[in-house]
Order: structure tokens, then sequence, then C-alpha cells
């Protein structure tokens, strides 16, 4: 009896070992089990985020070319769909349901499409992208009752104006030393609407590079280009590249945008005739900041400029070779009546019209000339041209001018490869960039990209 008597307690606490590590084991798979939720959750939360931030992207910068928030929000949701059929994006099925693209002009007032109304000459519009409740697969969560959902927003629009860039075009424009950014100093014309056809007017095409010196303000010698000695490799505007204006934005317009591409192409050799070709094309590293200065190459360089430029239109011509390396622009439509030196532009075509009849290419209806349209070799914006706006006051020979801003011509029409070989483009008051730096305070007017920004409706820091 006795010998039994002892033996009950170890019993009992035999017992009592096998209940706690029981639990234990227990309390092991419910972390186990929140773990693998959790970072599934969090995995997934990250893909929708990516997901967001690029559909707000891309509806900003059809918002932004086309000014229509209706292909806006279908670019948006397109982005979405093209995301959510990925491969290792099936447990992310975003639904048109649970998906909302809102529209504002201030940040603070967001709308849908069919209510967007910005003010008469507020160009700029801020795309909020949001997806809410996506649920996901639940492992062990679901045991604790515990929801399994992930949502994601972001929003994207202009940043303030770019004091800073380096995919200019390699062309210096005098400016009038006593105008301001708000005039683009001599360039911008009261009242006009530069995508509004009425508002087409000659006076609105200028000579970008000079073919006659009789015509320079820059003295003997000078045909408004500037210096080539760097030539990119990598952020350029050739249209083969990566080069996005994506970047994080505070509110105040600051964030990181990246171009990196291929500008060389087979643009063959020729020593100081290739850089220029290069150049032209879109290959050029040198930078041009606001107060800084800009130093111009005295010469014509007949051939090797229009070489590089027509090939923004789709013109390949001697060494420059059309083998994907460098893009033409989607768009290659050239005036029926080119412009000409020394004399008024009688020509029929301008920015305006080349806006309408590309979005009718791409499907809106209207007048479009498929011959011109280059869907699938094309790149967005090659006829976009980033130039200086300088101080000409100082002029004569290889001379160095202050930059007072940064302006944006559309190139009208190819450059001949004999004469004068001038280059004509029309102002445009604002333009994307690839890359770029913002002051530190806001302006509206001259270049800008497109970036994201923090969303003022989420909540979260």
């Amino acid at each position: 009896m006795l010998a039994l008597n002892q033996s009950a307690p170890r019993a009992k606490q035999r017992g009592i070992t096998l209940v706690l590590i029981s639990l234990v084991m227990l309390f092991l798979l419910g972390v186990a089990g929140f773990s693998i939720d959790l970072n599934h959750q969090v995995l997934n939360k990250t893909r929708l985020q990516n997901a967001v931030d690029s559909a707000a992207l891309s509806a900003a910068v059809v918002a932004d070319e086309t000014g229509d928030v209706t292909l806006a929000e279908a670019a948006a949701r397109s982005t979405l769909a093209s995301f959510s059929g990925e491969a290792g994006n099936n447990q992310l099925a975003i639904g048109d349901d649970l998906t909302t693209v809102t529209f504002s002009f201030d940040l603070e007032t967001f709308s849908a499409a069919g209510a967007f109304s910005p003010p008469a000459g507020n160009n700029d519009i801020y795309v909020r992208v949001s997806v809410q409740d996506i649920e996901l697969t639940q492992f062990l969560s679901y045991l604790f009752g515990v929801d399994k959902n992930v949502s994601a927003s972001a929003v994207a629009g202009r940043s303030a104006a770019i004091n800073e860039v380096c995919n200019i075009t390699p062309i210096a424009m005098c400016g009038d030393p006593s105008g301001d950014a708000d005039n683009a100093w001599g360039y911008q014309q009261a009242g006009v609407d530069i995508l509004n056809t009425a508002h087409n007017s000659p006076d609105q095409i200028h000579e970008l590079k000079i073919g006659s010196q009789s015509s320079t303000e820059m003295g003997p010698g000078n045909f408004h280009l500037l210096d080539f000695g760097q030539v990119a490799d990598s952020s350029d505007d050739s249209g083969n590249g990566n080069g996005n204006g994506n970047g994080n934005g505070n509110g105040n317009g600051n964030g990181n945008g990246n171009g990196n591409g291929n500008g060389n192409g087979n643009s063959g050799g020729g020593g100081g005739s290739a850089l220029v070709r290069q150049a032209l094309a879109g290959a050029y590293n040198a930078c041009a900041t606001i107060g800084g200065t800009v130093l111009t190459k005295p010469g014509n360089s007949i051939g090797p400029v229009a070489q590089g430029l027509n090939t923004r239109l789709n013109n390949f011509q001697g060494p420059m070779q059309d083998d994907g390396t460098i893009l033409p622009d989607k768009y290659i439509k050239e005036p029926s009546v080119r412009a000409e030196e020394g004399e008024d532009y009688a020509g029929d075509f301008y920015y305006s019209n080349y806006v309408q009849e590309l979005a009718s290419c791409q499907g809106e209806g209207g007048i479009c000339d498929q011959s011109s349209y280059l869907p699938e070799s094309g790149s967005s914006g090659r006829r976009i041209l980033r130039i200086p706006i300088v101080d000409c006051t100082d002029a004569g020979g290889k001379t160095t001018y202050e930059v007072m801003g940064l302006g944006c011509f559309f190139l009208l029409q190819s450059v001949g490869q004999t004469g004068q070989s001038s280059v004509f483009g029309q102002f445009l008051y604002d333009c994307i960039i690839n890359n770029g730096s913002t002051g530190v305070e806001p302006e509206d007017a001259g270049l800008y990209r497109i970036q994201l920004y923090k969303d003022p409706l989420s909540g979260a820091s």
C-alpha cells in the first residue's frame, strides 16, 4: 500500500506536464499560423501598393497628355487588370467593384470622372486610385476569427516646376530678360490655349536652330546650338529605355525620377559629327540649371543636326540606323505647307492638331493619318524638345549664356540636309520630362514630372 500511495503524485504530475506541453504546442501553432498569414498579407499588400502606384502614374500621364479624365480612368483600370493577370498575383483579384478612380485639381477634394470639372486655366490634374478590401486566402488565422484583407491607394500628378534638367535638347533660345516665368520670357502669349485649335497662330512657331547668321541674336558664328561635349549613354530621351518620371512626392513636388536608356544606337563615327547626331537624337547628358550657364557651339552642322533630329520623325539618314535603339514619336505627321526661314508660317498643323489626331488614332474617333501613326515602334513625347531659354544680352562667338528658364517646344517638321537647315518648333507652356530636380518654391510653368504624392485621404503616416 505504501508503494502505491507514493506513485500517485507522479502520475498526476505526468498528466499536468502533458497538458502544459499541449498548451505550448497549441500556442506555437497559433504563432506560426499568424506568422504565415501575416507574411502572406504583407507580401500581397506590397504587391497591391505597387499596382495602385503604377495605375495612378499611368492615369496621371494620360490625364496630363490629353486632359481627358475618362481616358485616364480607363488607363488606371487597364493597368490594374494587367497587373492582376500576371504570374504570382493570383491572390489579388482586383475587381472593378473594389476599385475607385477619382480626380482632383488641388489634392484636397477628389471626385469621379463624370463629376470632375477643374477651374478654367488649371491644367493640374491629380489622380487617386484606391483598391479596398481584397480578400486573401487564410491558412490558420481563420481558426481565430481574424479577417485577412488588403487595401491600398495612391495619388499621382504633376510636380512643381523643374529648375534643373539633364535630358535637354542642345539648342538654346534667346528670351526677354525683362520677362519672367509667367510669360516664359516673352514666349507665352496671354490667353492662348495650345490645345485649342481655334488658338493656332503662326506667331507661335519659332525658328529654334537658325539657318542664317543674319537672323541670330547670339552673334557671329552662332546658330543656337549648344556645346556637344557630353553625350549620354544613359538618362537620355532617345525613346528606348526606362525613362520614367515616377517619384515619391511629399506635397512639395519633391521626388526621384530615373531615366535609364540606350541613347547611343548606331550613330556612326565621325568624331564631332557623331556627337551632334547623338545629341540631337536625344542622347545629350549635359545639364541646364536655372540661374546657371550654358556654352554655345559655333557652326551650323547642317547634316548631323538633320540626321539626329529627324530620327524623332522616323526619318533615319546617313549613319543613323533604324535598328530599335533610337525610336521615333508615335505620331509623325508633318504640315502640308512647311515653315520657312523669314516667312510667316502658312501650314495647317500645330501641337493641338497633333494631340487631337493622336488621340483619334488611339481610338477616340476623328481625324487620324494612319500612315503617320506608329503605335508599336513609336515612343510618346519624342517630338517635345526641352530647351534652355537664355539671356543673350552679351553675344558673340563661343559664349556662355545665363539660363533664365527652361522651355518646351513641339518639333514641327523634319529638317533639311541642304541649304540653311532651320529647325522649327511651337512653344508649349509646359511639358513633362524624364528626370530633373525641383526648386524650393513651387512654380506651375516650365518643365515638370509626373510623380507620386502622399495620399491625403489614406490616413497613413
